[in-house]
């Protein structure tokens, strides 16, 4: 850590715990100390070392309760824990008495502490308070490194696609998404499917990109199928190969598997591929809402509405990119509600995706 106020010389370096007191101090090479603000009683059993963190940011959460235990799904190993940093700042919240979240909080305090880095940014005061030094909404996840490590090539942004549908973004701003609020205090999260290709862009969409575009329906709707069309393009990848294998063993039926060719090189029916268990699995209910929204906003245009969630959402797609003129503007804003189930039905598709061998192979 290194912190220097605007209007001392002190340069504070060392995050010192009293244990009797319970609480946190700075410390300086010249041995002055700078006490932090108490509202916890903290127990230090964890070693801080043994513990990782990444900030997050919620605009439907950050209430001092919003304190659940993180885990990951498919392994049933708990990850850690995820809660406001003001739930650090306050004795007022139902976890204050706590004894597994004091020490998680005393752990969460030493790294926020630990991690400060500022010079000439603010005026000293008598007590150092860890909000002024983080964001008004941002949110700590605390990890266990050992636990993390149980789970083979662990990797925290391979859970970002689960971890925003439950509210949680990397950078702050707006959300208008409905989120998953569980009273059980846990929360459950997936890795996105191995089958997925171009991670980079996918953390990419889920840490800036749905954030920047939150208040803007149609870029929003855009920047979503982005997604969709990276799992298609995987789709024809491996058909091409099927199809390409078939050829080999069919060498007289060339001119007859032009239409086999045609098929899967066409957008739409790779779609509608995609929302069905050869692909995915997605929830019929959730298919049926986004159906549902999308017929709602073709019938307002004077298109033909559809029996097929994937049909319904490619006709949508063509409605927006290539003639959103033909959109009725009061009936545009159904573009926001059809985002609201598309984005839930992204990240469904994102952890269940899958090839067909590898289907067969597990």
């Amino acid at each position: 850590m290194y912190l220097k106020f605007y209007d001392e010389d002190a340069v504070y370096t060392q995050v010192i715990f009293d244990q009797f007191k319970k609480s946190f101090s700075l410390s300086s090479s010249e041995g002055i100390f700078l006490e932090c603000e108490k509202y916890l009683e903290l127990d230090n059993e964890y070693n801080p070392q043994d513990y990782c963190f990444e900030i997050f940011y919620a605009s439907a959460l950050n209430r001092e309760n919003d304190i659940f235990q993180v885990y990951d799904k498919q392994e049933d190993v708990r990850l850690g824990w995820i809660f406001p940093i003001q739930s650090l700042v306050s004795d007022s919240h139902d976890y204050a008495d706590n004894i597994y979240f004091l020490k998680y909080a005393y752990v969460a305090s030493y790294l926020l502490l630990n991690n400060i880095a500022e010079e000439n940014k603010t005026n000293s005061s008598e007590f150092l308070k860890l909000t002024d030094f983080y964001p008004e909404g941002a949110v700590i996840l605390v990890m266990s490194k050992s636990n993390c490590n149980r789970i083979r090539q662990f990797c925290i942004w391979d859970y970002i696609a689960d971890l925003f549908g439950y509210g949680y973004f990397c950078v702050p701003g707006f959300m208008d998404s409905e989120k998953n609020f569980h009273a059980d205090k846990r929360i459950n999260i997936r890795r996105i499917s191995k089958d997925v290709t171009n991670k980079i862009f996918i953390e990419e969409v889920f840490k800036n990109l749905l954030v920047q575009t939150a208040l803007l329906p149609l870029a929003k709707f855009h920047m979503l199928y982005q997604v969709i069309e990276l799992l298609i393009g995987d789709i024809f990848s491996y058909e091409f190969i099927g199809f390409s294998q078939k050829i080999g063993q069919d060498t007289n039926n060339l001119f007859d598997m032009k239409d086999d060719l045609q098929k899967i090189t066409g957008e739409k029916y790779r779609v509608k591929e995609l929302f069905h268990h050869t692909y995915s699995n997605l929830d019929s209910v959730l298919k049926e809402k986004l159906m549902d929204a999308c017929n709602e906003i073709l019938k307002a245009s004077d298109k033909k509405v559809k029996t097929d969630a994937g049909d319904s959402l490619y006709s949508v797609r063509c409605l927006v990119f290539h003639n959103y003129g033909s959109i009725p503007s009061e009936a545009r804003n159904i573009l926001a509600d059809i985002n609201l189930v598309f984005e839930k039905i992204v990240i469904e598709l994102l952890a269940t995706f899958h090839m067909p061998e590898s289907e067969k192979g597990e």
